[in-house]
């Protein structure tokens, strides 16, 4: 199931979800400038990857991860950091960008159109933006195959 939402529609629409699973762990997959740390002001019980990555990250990997354009080695180092020091739980929803142990994924997707503008905005270079959405649904589109868990698609449209 397809849906296009406002903000406030996203939010009302992510806080369902988050209720049908709240004995669960629910991953959120997005890509950079879609409105993460906007929703998750919104929804205080979200956990942003970003806040657990700076706690359990030195330094120097935080430098090598954050490199730009996204390469290959990037993303296999990136995702074993993931995997072995972050675990999602249960009424936590998290935000990120790897589909970690869950029962629940919601895939927060955005039209190129609009994150064009939220690059320009935030500085961000728009390609590595492009780069890391088409990385997520590639994973998600992985996870969907193997199935064993419950997938939501939203995408908003403001």
């Amino acid at each position: 199931m397809v849906n296009s939402f406002t903000i406030s529609d996203t939010i009302n629409t992510l806080e369902a979800i988050f209720e049908k699973h709240k004995n669960e762990r629910v991953c959120v997959l997005a890509t950079t400038c879609t409105g993460k740390t906007t929703i998750i002001k919104q929804i205080p019980y979200c956990v942003d990857v970003d806040v657990l990555l700076g706690e359990c990250m030195t330094a120097e990997e935080i430098t090598f991860c954050g490199q730009v354009p996204w390469t290959e080695e990037i993303g296999t180092i990136y995702d074993k950091i993931m995997f072995e020091r972050i675990k999602i739980q249960q009424g936590q929803p998290l935000f990120c960008s790897v589909i970690l142990e869950c029962e629940a994924v919601v895939f927060l997707d955005i039209p190129n159109r609009i994150l064009t503008e939220h690059c320009k905005k935030r500085n961000v270079d728009f390609d590595y933006a492009l780069q890391l959405k088409s990385e997520l649904e590639k994973d998600w589109n992985n996870h969907k195959e193997r199935g064993g868990k419950q997938f939501y698609y939203v995408v908003m449209c403001e």
